[in-house]
């Protein structure tokens, strides 16, 4: 299972429940404290190995936790409530009737990115540039056809049913039909007359001219503006919505069809240059990291991950990629210059440790014990068992 939540002013990540957690759940028995256990089986540390488990909240509704709790006296905690997920790890100890949780402070001592690898071109990314090309191909119909408008609300209300305080005073059922075939064939007239203009205006060929731009533009809001009220009247009479289909407009105005990775083998792949930035360890991307890149004919340019933590390169490189400088509005002051051996195509993996940004949600967490549950003061009558 994998959750997407935000950090910070645009940090989006996609975490593994218990992120760090999972491959410690098999810790050999010679990383655990040597000081010897009393017959409580409470360790020297404070580790009373009693507790030791991996653990589930219960009780609290739309809330999940995990918590798990491990023999060398660590700790990894997990909680996710709407879309807010938050997570902690450090060193637990038990304290009388209580175990006692103390969250590790994020190390900030250490590069932040680093460089990683150069991978070949992937589906991912190719997905990335066939919905990048078919974006500017959209901006492009857009342009040349001015009759591509988005809908918009009639601003006269439909009358409906009307009655008066202890009357039976209403519009009668005959009224509210004709209104509804005088807006249908108002509907209609209002199609027509934005087919011909298209026709007419598009024949000339493009860039249209302002006058027909304009004209085109209040055909087309004529045509929305009858279709909605022509939907909204058919409804208010009782009736089922309408069989109003769009104008039908030159190819000119034609949008382009979507066109997917899988229904392409590898070899029909365009291929370029792509920046992916992730945390290796917990397998986690970033987004909104900008990355500041410099080719070896002195060319620069600057990108910024997006989904996925991916971005492409727009143009692309006449030179090899040699250098990067990485950086991110959420950690001011972090900005790293990183080498990357020379490469003009591919998927350039650069790491981000995740660790450094996201500072724990406690400091100290104290759970009582009940039997073999341990309850959080801070969940109400949520109850962690293994």
């Amino acid at each position: 299972m994998r959750t997407g939540f935000l950090i910070a002013a645009g940090l989006a990540l996609t975490t593994p429940m218990v992120p760090t957690g999972a491959q410690d759940r098999n810790v050999p028995e010679a990383e655990a404290p040597t000081s010897k256990a009393d017959e409580s089986g409470r360790t020297g540390t404070g580790v009373d190995t009693d507790f030791v488990g991996h653990y589930y909240l219960s009780g609290v509704m739309e809330t999940g936790s995990e918590m798990l709790l491990r023999r060398n006296g660590t700790f990894e905690w997990y909680i996710s409530v709407g879309a807010l997920d938050q997570f902690a790890h450090g060193t637990w100890r038990r304290d009388g009737a209580e175990i006692v949780l103390s969250a590790d402070r994020p190390v900030r001592d250490r590069p932040l990115f680093a460089y990683l690898d150069t991978q070949p071109w992937s589906a991912l990314a190719e997905q990335e540039r066939l919905a990048r090309d078919r974006a500017t191909a959209e901006d492009a119909v857009e342009a040349r056809c001015p009759f591509l408008v988005d809908s918009v609300a009639t601003t006269e209300p439909v009358v409906e049913t009307v009655e008066a305080p202890g009357s039976q005073v209403q519009v009668p059922q005959s009224e509210r039909d004709a209104a509804a075939d005088a807006a249908l064939a108002a509907a209609e007239e209002a199609r027509a007359r934005m087919e011909e203009a298209a026709s007419r205006i598009l024949s000339a060929g493009t860039p249209v001219a302002d006058d027909a731009a304009q004209e085109a533009r209040q055909v087309t809001l004529a045509w929305h503006e009858a279709r909605d009220r022509a939907e909204r009247t058919a409804s208010a009479a009782g009736g089922s919505r309408p069989d109003l289909p769009d104008p039908v407009l030159p190819d000119i105005c034609r949008m382009p069809e979507p066109v997917a990775v899988d229904e392409q083998s590898p070899d029909q792949w365009q291929g370029g240059l792509a920046v992916l930035v992730i945390d290796p360890k917990s397998g986690n991307d970033a987004r909104g990291v900008r990355v500041a890149l410099r080719f070896a004919d002195g060319r620069e340019s600057e990108v910024t991950t997006a989904g996925e933590g991916l971005t492409l390169v727009p143009e692309g490189p006449s030179a090899d990629l040699v250098s990067a400088t990485l950086s991110a509005p959420y950690v001011p002051g972090r900005d790293i210059d990183v080498p990357v051996p020379p490469v003009r195509s591919g998927v350039v993996r650069f790491s981000i440790d995740i660790e450094q940004i996201m500072d724990p949600p406690f400091e100290r967490m104290t759970l009582r014990i009940d039997g073999d549950a341990l309850l959080p003061d801070e969940l109400g009558r949520g109850r962690y068992t293994r």
